[in-house]
């Protein structure tokens, strides 16, 4: 075993010590703030732009209010207050349902979600739609104002399908913050809570029949009864 003395010696016959040490430190700092960055919850000027963990993961989805005018107006919803008010955590006041058949592309489905959502804790958001109920979601979100210390992107892939004539069910297969992967265990819970939150929603709709409801070349196809009217308790 080499002593003490020995590793001075072998260090300041080559790089001095005090080199060594200041190097290894400069180097754990980088290794511990490039993990950090790569979560993005933590804005770390020029590492966390460069890593891009400033912002949501882009999917490729158009997104326009345009075209979330154009949906609202096309299947007859009647928001009565300003979208922006309408997010997953709003306690929202639903018409009873009526009879709808409609199928979403993921531009009309990222459109409607980010107009609605841009003042809640989810911002950014876009749904990309696959086949066989499979899908892809990317959001900044912040959770501050709900007590939890994280603000950062996430993305999440996985399924959604009908469980029951008012419920859906929610499968994650993967997630990420940032570019670092979710743990199973942290993404299940989030799986558990995003479809209870989902679910709280739906179990407010008078009327609600999930007649079917699929992901199938790139649309969300659903027929059954839905409302049409939304007002938002809390708004003012």
């Amino acid at each position: 075993m080499l002593s003490y003395g020995c590793i001075l010696k072998n260090n300041n016959a080559g790089v001095p010590l005090t080199y060594v040490v200041i190097s290894s430190f400069f180097a754990l700092l980088i290794v511990i703030l490039t993990i950090v960055a790569a979560s993005g919850m933590v804005y770390i000027p020029g590492l966390t732009d460069l890593m891009g963990t400033d912002k949501a993961i882009d999917l490729g989805v158009e997104v326009d209010p345009v075209i979330f005018d154009g949906l609202v107006q096309e299947q007859g919803i009647n928001l009565a207050d300003p979208a922006s008010a309408y997010t997953l955590t709003s306690d929202i006041i639903y018409s009873d349902a009526a009879p709808m058949e409609i199928s979403l592309s993921s531009s009309q489905l990222s459109s409607y979600l980010q107009a609605t959502n841009n003042e809640g804790p989810m911002k950014d958001i876009q749904v990309r739609l696959g086949s066989n109920n499979q899908a892809e979601m990317s959001a900044y979100i912040d959770l501050k104002e709900f007590g939890y210390d994280f603000k950062g992107p996430v993305y999440a892939q996985g399924t959604f399908a009908k469980a029951s004539d008012n419920s859906i069910r929610v499968d994650v297969s993967s997630a990420k913050v940032g570019i670092l992967p979710v743990p199973e265990g942290t993404a299940k819970k989030g799986q558990q809570e995003l479809e209870a939150l989902i679910n709280s929603h739906l179990s407010k709709m008078g009327g609600l029949n999930i007649g079917s409801l699929e992901v199938e070349d790139g649309n969300l196809n659903f027929k059954g009864d839905f409302p049409r009217t939304f007002e938002v308790a809390d708004a003012w």
